[in-house]
């Protein structure tokens, strides 16, 4: 048999552990378990190759240059078919540790099987073949093995069985099996706190709370009122519809352990949910004392003083955020949002132009843009949202959507027009922009194009019930189309029969008709459920013209007492003669 080069017989020997007399006896860092051995100097005549061909020796080197280069798939089929080939250990721990890296569950579990038929006291294959059973849903398999490692004196972490049962969908079929292994087992390791916390998330899955709830008020007592423990007791006392107590238990343990962050920041919540805005800040700035550059902490210490309108306090730890460059997008926006309610609208533009993503973004882009066109700048924000929107192309449409509602709402009517017919024509089946242009012309009194969009959207979408309504309603309000107004409206009734602005819609339409009966009762309806001033002078005018003018009157009167310049009310009392 020829002699393998030196170089490969030196990168073979920091691989294997032969174990024959005179071999190579090189013990790899991650074989933990086993005790460290020197090997031996390797010069050519000490080195031997045991039972192993030189064909099996030139594979290995193969597989672990294939792994030193990333190539780790190809390194798996070589290892573990050399693992089967040879029973070599060190050979089927290299296989195992790669398999467990790639996640190739069923070649984990091959390999540790023949680690632990080797070495059957091994700590490392139960470990590793626990986690993938339990990836594969073999709860049973898996926590015998756990078990086992906990019965020759190993640390356990027993909640992965739990954690990762509460992630299954099917975790209904392995709870009363598992929840009797762990009972029985508890019983023998009464003070091995995690088992006894996993038993306790299994009782709750399976919505056994008053054991759970049971089980967990001793560990708390034994354990000295553990944050961990007091923060699953609180939570099993809440699903109890025990807030209060809750909250009492997480206020006993914090009293015993200041210290614990996620136990204070938890009971801050739990302030928060029960509206206690006043102790909840309280725990907010001990945990920023505690905490100073806590970006959670900061963040809703800052909006807890915005909802108490304490914008000087707010403003402070928004700037502490930006100063350490936290939550800069949450930040800026609530910064922009302080600088425009004290009347500073250039710093506020300033902030918002600064939130470039997030849940406040879109939000921050329509102040900008609201601001600007009030401050008449409209060029210079049409230039920042068309950079904007090129920049970000899913953005387009509801950049758009946004701009042209600004616009419509700071009545821009020239300008709202040059941006969507653009924009229809670059998207002409948007349900969205078609609708905000048919608002547009209803305002420039263009009613033909008005229903040429709205009956475009009734094409595309049939069953789209406002489409029907506002061209039934304008067609009803400003022309003699009734009875074409009528079957509309009767459309969008069908398709939507609890929507009050339809049923004001069909009683003003009944109303044109002359059905006054039928229109008082609906827009009676109407206004019950939506106390709107412009429902109620409808329903106020079929009243006058019905002869019940004292009641028109106190209706309107009624609507006047908190809206005293509603121009709905206004209108049609000055055009029936009404005296109010």
């Amino acid at each position: 048999m020829s002699r393998l080069p030196p170089r490969q017989r030196r990168a073979l020997c920091a691989l294997l552990l032969v174990g024959a007399a005179g071999t190579c006896l090189s013990v790899p860092l991650w074989a933990q378990n086993r005790q460290p051995q020197s090997p031996p100097p390797l010069d050519d005549a000490a080195v031997v190759y045991g039972q192993i061909p030189e064909d099996l020796l030139t594979r290995t080197i193969e597989a672990e240059f294939a792994a030193q280069n990333g190539r780790l798939r190809q390194a798996l089929t070589i290892y573990a078919d050399l693992a089967k080939t040879t029973n070599n250990l060190s050979i089927i721990q290299r296989a195992m540790r790669i398999a467990a890296s790639v996640r190739d569950i069923a070649t984990t579990l091959d390999m540790g099987g023949r680690w632990l038929a080797l070495d059957p006291g091994a700590v490392e294959p139960r470990q590793n073949m626990a986690l993938e059973l339990l990836l594969v849903a073999r709860y049973g398999d898996a926590f015998a093995l756990l078990r086992s490692l906990l019965m020759d004196g190993n640390e356990v972490d027993f909640r992965l069985v739990s954690s990762t049962l509460a992630r299954d969908p099917n975790a209904a079929i392995y709870l009363d099996a598992l929840i009797g292994e762990f009972a029985v087992l508890s019983k023998s390791y009464p003070r091995e706190q995690s088992l006894q916390l996993a038993l306790v998330q299994l009782y709750q899955m399976n919505g056994k709370t008053a054991q759970a709830l049971k089980l967990v008020e001793r560990l708390a007592d034994d354990l000295h009122d553990a944050p961990e423990v007091v923060m699953l007791e609180a939570e099993l006392l809440e699903q109890n519809g025990d807030s209060a107590r809750a909250q009492r238990r997480m206020a006993q343990s914090l009293r015993s352990h200041p210290e614990h962050k996620d136990l204070r920041l938890r009971y801050a919540r739990k302030l928060l949910e029960a509206h206690d805005y006043k102790k909840a800040k309280e725990q907010f700035a001990e945990l920023a004392a505690r905490n100073p550059d806590d970006s959670d902490t900061l963040y809703s210490l800052a909006l807890l003083s915005l909802d108490e309108k304490l914008y000087n306090e707010a403003k402070d730890y928004l700037q502490r955020l930006v100063q350490n460059r936290q939550r800069l997008d949450d930040a800026h926006y609530y910064l922009g949002f302080i600088a425009n309610e004290a009347n500073h609208p250039d710093e506020a533009i300033e902030h918002y132009q600064q939130v470039r993503r997030g849940a406040n973004f879109m939000a921050a882009q329509r102040s900008l843009t609201e601001l600007m066109v009030s401050a008449g700048r409209y060029a210079e924000i049409t230039a920042y949202l068309q950079n904007l929107r090129l920049r970000n192309n899913e953005l387009n449409l509801p950049l758009l959507t946004m701009e042209a509602n600004v616009l419509l709402d700071q009545q821009q009517y020239t300008d709202a027009a040059t941006l969507l017919d653009g924009a229809v024509g670059a998207f002409p089946n948007d349900i969205q922009l078609l609708f905000l242009r048919s608002v547009l012309n209803q305002e420039r009194n263009d009613l033909p194009l008005m229903e040429q969009d709205l009956r475009r959207i009734i094409q595309l979408n049939p069953s789209n019930p406002v489409a029907y309504n506002s061209l039934g309603y304008i067609l009803a309000d400003r022309t003699m189309r009734y009875e074409e107004a009528y079957e509309l409206i009767q459309k969008a009734i069908e398709l939507a029969p609890d929507d009050p602005a339809i049923i004001d819609s069909l009683g003003w339409v009944q109303y044109r008709l002359g059905h006054l009966d039928q229109a008082r009762s609906n827009l009676d309806r109407a206004y019950q459920l939506f106390p709107d001033p412009e429902v109620a002078a409808h329903l106020g005018e079929v009243m006058w013209m019905q002869g019940d003018k004292n009641a028109a009157s106190r209706l309107w009167r009624k609507v006047l007492s908190s809206e005293p310049d509603s121009p709905q009310i206004l209108e049609t009392a000055q055009r029936l003669g009404a005296k109010l």
